[in-house]
């Protein structure tokens, strides 16, 4: 089980998570998927949701397909933060700790229900510029 603590506290500031998501955008673009996904998340209870609810709500192909397309966004504001998620052991890098913390005490093992917690400096950031 990987322990979330220590990737709890802030990587950003507001304003460089909406530097990074502009620079995105202008890099390489943010599909209305992705775009979908976070207004999901910044608008669902807590700021929380799960890969089977994005895959739900958007009507993505499948758990995978979400947790692929989301991975695959947070990496892209990772690199444009300067940030790398922590590893634990052997285990793939988890991009989607660039959005998001995971419910303490849970590990994520792919199953689709384990719970994303957006950042809250990036919540404040979708919210001043009016994306969320």
């Amino acid at each position: 089980m990987m322990n979330d603590t220590a990737v709890q506290e802030p990587i950003a500031t507001t304003e460089e998570f909406k530097a990074a998501l502009l620079a995105t955008r202008d890099w390489m673009g943010i599909s209305p998927t992705q775009l979908q996904m976070l207004q999901a998340q910044c608008r669902a209870p807590e700021c929380t949701i799960t890969a089977a609810q994005i895959h739900k709500q958007l009507g993505l192909k499948s758990v995978a397909a979400a947790r692929s397309e989301y991975a695959a966004f947070a990496r892209a504001v990772a690199d444009k933060l300067g940030y790398a998620p922590p590893r634990a052991g052997k285990s793939p890098v988890r991009w989607w700790y660039a959005l998001s913390v995971g419910r303490t005490g849970l590990d994520d093992r792919g199953d689709g229900d384990f719970e994303w917690i957006m950042r809250p400096e990036l919540v404040t950031a979708l919210r001043t510029m009016k994306w969320a």
